[in-house]
């Protein structure tokens, strides 16, 4: 208020007053920034990383007004309005990561029980695809048509180290009477939707899926509706991993635009400190 007041000509940034807000504000962005420099040497004893984060947000609150107060409500220059502008995309972009921090963890609890590490899902979908292979060749054979599975499974048998986890399995030598609707489910349904994203398909919703595995069990004899639920329970964890991984995306994908948004902010405000005290001396 006694900036407002005493400023003859309106509160403007190279004023006294102004300059500290502009000063103020400078050194709490250059803090912000020095956030990403923490996490990527975590050996550095200066303070824990819970403390570096609550003040990356809290003190990045507080720039908003400080840069408010500096330039007066006004924006003089096209330097002056693009740097406010990439700021509040900064703190927009800050806001939403927050925001989207808050609420997925608890959706993905919800939507993805069985959590993986983010780096291991192709790993799994690998060892899901391997799995309803061997339960569908238990019962049918061995089935040509799905060659990559079937080679990754004859090398993890004749894994030694591995042998504890196959010897349960082996291929049905004759194939079981009634199952060739358990293999064209396999092949035509099972497989495609192992290989794709998780997210198309008669076995993408888990209401559609129950009714399709329902389907296929009216097609097969009772002895064969266990191999039919087991291929349906590979089917959710592949469901699982897709709802994990697109919420991943979610939580860590606004770092591409706030990032970035934050470099040009850096570049924008030195290039706005230098013409300012070429102007102002």
């Amino acid at each position: 208020m006694p900036y407002q007041r005493h400023a003859v000509t309106g509160p403007t940034g190279s004023s006294r007053l102004g300059l500290a807000f502009g000063i103020a504000a400078a050194a709490v962005i250059l803090f912000d920034m020095s956030l990403n420099l923490r996490k990527r040497v975590p050996t550095w004893r200066l303070g824990r990383a819970e403390t570096w984060l609550k003040g990356h947000i809290w003190l990045g609150v507080l720039t908003v007004p400080l840069v408010l107060f500096h330039s007066g409500f006004h924006f003089r220059g096209s330097l002056a309005l693009l740097l406010t502008v990439v700021f509040f995309l900064v703190a927009a972009s800050g806001a939403f990561g927050l925001l989207l921090q808050q609420f997925l963890p608890a959706l993905m609890t919800k939507g993805a029980p069985g959590e993986t590490v983010y780096e291991q899902i192709p790993h799994v979908v690998r060892q899901l695809r391997v799995e309803a292979y061997e339960i569908a060749a238990a019962v049918c054979g061995p089935i040509a048509e799905a060659a990559q599975e079937k080679a990754e499974s004859e090398r993890i048998r004749g894994n030694p180290r591995r042998a504890r986890e196959v010897l349960a399995w082996r291929p049905a030598v004759v194939a079981d009477e009634g199952s060739p609707p358990l293999r064209r489910f396999y092949l035509e349904v099972v497989r495609p939707f192992l290989e794709g994203d998780g997210r198309t398909g008669p076995l993408a919703e888990t209401a559609a899926a129950e009714r399709t595995v329902e389907g296929l069990c009216r097609l097969l004899p009772a002895a064969l509706h266990e191999a039919a639920r087991d291929l349906a329970d590979v089917a959710a964890e592949r469901r699982d991993l897709a709802v994990q991984r697109r919420l991943h995306h979610w939580l860590h994908g606004w770092l591409f635009v706030h990032v970035p948004l934050t470099a040009a902010l850096l570049v924008l405000l030195v290039a706005h400190a230098i013409l300012a005290l070429r102007y102002s001396y």
